[in-house]
């Protein structure tokens, strides 16, 4: 996890007695020069601690009366999440002799008044929660806590929880630690807060959270994932989930044309989008648009005009959604520009605010073979990019290298088999037999090869079910007939042979030296006669993806051609 934001809840964790530790205040303005953004989130009023001589030059936001309102110092700026409580209600609390302290929104008291307070919320008829701090009592308006504030606040200063750890020790911080990539529980925190956080101060008081913080700091924002941050994929042999870490790894999803590796990279988007993450998908084919259907998820490059690479930051700033970036329109040499300059943009941004959060490249060896700049600059990445290749053996070495969870799909490529043969013997369990493993693959099972830690595991699964399904359409009329100035001619073929039909250029295929399908899949000839002479787009998208692997030094394949036209036509 790549952590760009600190929420540090006040009384019993960065204060001490009743004010801000100067060591929890020195260490977060420490974060706040290295481009932290720093979060105060209490249940106190605000008037409270300006009484308090809190040093608000620490924080880019406040979080108070438990998440009702929001201070942003920088502008003067004050958000109020929900309205205040009646009159009547307050009144009532002064005839009965309840000691209560009002803000704008929250009433506090103490939980020995729990009993009245519930009575007199019932009699008014009052949309209210009762929410616990140790021995305090909040009331609040149905809906509000700590983590809503936050949300807020980070909307204002576009960050994202998925890059948030979050301090806390008291019942109502559960929101709060719930919401964050990572929570934290103080020293001497309440059982459930200690139970609940994904981790646990050593140091007590203000003193562990300045500690904690200057170890972050001092690991530049990393962290690792918690363990209930993961992605599951689907279901092992054994029942259990098989899943990924939602941070902290780069993938490779691989497999052949129809084996269920677009339906991996969807469920992967679609998962991780649901918890929050956001993502920046480049879609070279058009293979993902129909994820715009889902919420918070734009598609560019189709209805809504592909804006410049360099803007891609700016976009997803804007927009609290994630993206789909279709360069089908481009021109191969043009996809490939935009693909390395985005790229380059979206770092700089992601070294700033951690958005996005994954970075997802779709027929990955377009981009990332050996002789790419853009592979060049791949090395000694730590996460988290999702690789989706058909040929998985075409990327850089560099890239490799960094890949630490491999989703594998079946093959029929020999070249390709050979390449996870090696993967296996190298990286994977040591009582894994490579040739066993991928025979089981084979039968169309997919499995997992995941690497963290340096405990290697090997998992054959179900995939998970998917939102969006991905779109397929059969085709019919494979066997018309063409008028012969339509009919596709190979080249270098001392039969002069001639297909006037899907039917006869599969055969023709089958047939035809090699050399004759290199010369056509060169010259982009099979995906042009599939577009212009056929009107198919899916076929000729197909047939352009074997074009440019053949490009970047890929062997030509018959299996692979006939497998696209026997994938689409009756045949």
């Amino acid at each position: 996890m790549y952590c760009r934001v600190i929420a540090c809840d006040f009384d019993g964790t960065g204060a001490a007695n009743g004010r801000l530790a100067p060591e929890t205040a020195s260490v977060l303005a420490s974060a706040r020069a290295l481009g932290f953004v720093t979060l105060l989130v209490t249940g106190r009023v605000l008037e409270d601690l300006q009484a308090a001589q809190v040093p608000f030059a620490s924080f880019d936001a406040v979080v108070a009366e438990n998440g009702a309102l929001v201070w942003l110092p920088a502008t003067n700026r004050t958000i109020q999440l929900a309205p205040p409580p009646p009159d009547a209600f307050l009144a009532e609390l002064r005839a009965r002799g309840i000691p209560y302290h009002a803000g704008a929104v929250v009433v506090g008291t103490w939980d020995r008044h729990g009993s009245d307070i519930l009575h007199l919320i019932r009699r008014f008829g009052m949309a209210s929660q009762l929410v616990y701090n140790r021995e305090s009592l909040m009331v609040l308006p149905s809906g509000v806590d700590k983590a809503v504030g936050v949300q807020r606040a980070l909307d204002e200063l576009h960050r994202s929880p998925r890059s948030m750890v979050a301090f806390g020790d008291a019942e109502n911080d559960r929101p709060l630690l719930e919401l964050a990539e990572v929570g934290i529980a103080a020293r001497g925190s309440v059982p459930a807060i200690a139970t609940a956080a994904d981790d646990r101060l050593a140091l007590p008081g203000a003193a562990g959270v300045a500690h904690y913080v200057q170890r972050l700091l001092d690991r530049g924002g990393s962290l690792e994932t918690p363990a209930r941050r993961r992605i599951v994929v689907g279901e092992g042999e054994d029942g259990k989930p098989v899943a990924l870490p939602t941070s902290g790894v780069n993938v490779t999803i691989s497999g052949d044309p129809r084996s269920g590796k677009s339906w991996m990279a969807g469920l992967l988007v679609e998962a991780l989008v649901e918890q929050g993450y956001v993502l920046c998908v480049f879609d070279p084919e058009g293979d993902y648009t129909v994820l715009g259907g889902r919420p918070r998820v734009l598609v560019l490059g189709a209805d809504v005009p592909l804006p410049a690479p360099a803007a891609l930051p700016n976009v997803l700033r804007d927009e609290p959604s994630s993206l789909v970036v279709n360069l089908a329109p481009l021109a191969h040499a043009d996809k490939v520009r935009y693909v390395e300059t985005a790229v380059a943009c979206l770092d700089a941004a992601r070294a700033v605010s951690g958005i996005p959060h994954w970075v997802v490249l779709d027929e990955a060896h377009y981009f990332l073979h050996a002789r790419t700049a853009l592979a060049r600059r791949f090395e000694g990445r730590t996460g988290s990019y999702a690789f989706v290749t058909y040929r998985p053996s075409l990327l850089a070495p560099a890239v490799l290298a960094d890949v630490n969870a491999h989703l594998v799909m079946r093959t029929t490529l020999e070249e390709e088999r050979y390449f996870l043969t090696g993967l296996l013997q190298a990286h994977g369990p040591r009582d894994l037999v490579a040739s066993d493993a991928l025979a089981r693959v084979q039968e169309g099972r997919p499995a997992l090869l995941l690497d963290v830690a340096g405990a290697p595991s090997w998992r054959l699964f179900t995939p998970a079910p998917r939102t969006t399904a991905q779109a397929h359409h059969g085709r019919k009329y494979a066997d018309t007939l063409l008028p012969g100035d339509r009919a596709f001619r190979f080249r270098e073929d001392g039969a002069g042979t001639v297909a006037r039909s899907v039917v006869e250029f599969a055969a023709a295929v089958e047939r035809v030296p090699m050399a004759s399908l290199r010369h056509h899949l060169l010259g982009g000839d099979f995906s042009r006669w599939a577009a212009d002479v056929l009107g198919d787009v899916r076929l000729a998208a197909a047939f352009r993806k074997l074009e440019e692997t053949t490009r970047v030094g890929a062997a030509p394949s018959r299996a692979e051609l006939l497998a696209h036209v026997r994938d689409l036509y009756a045949i």
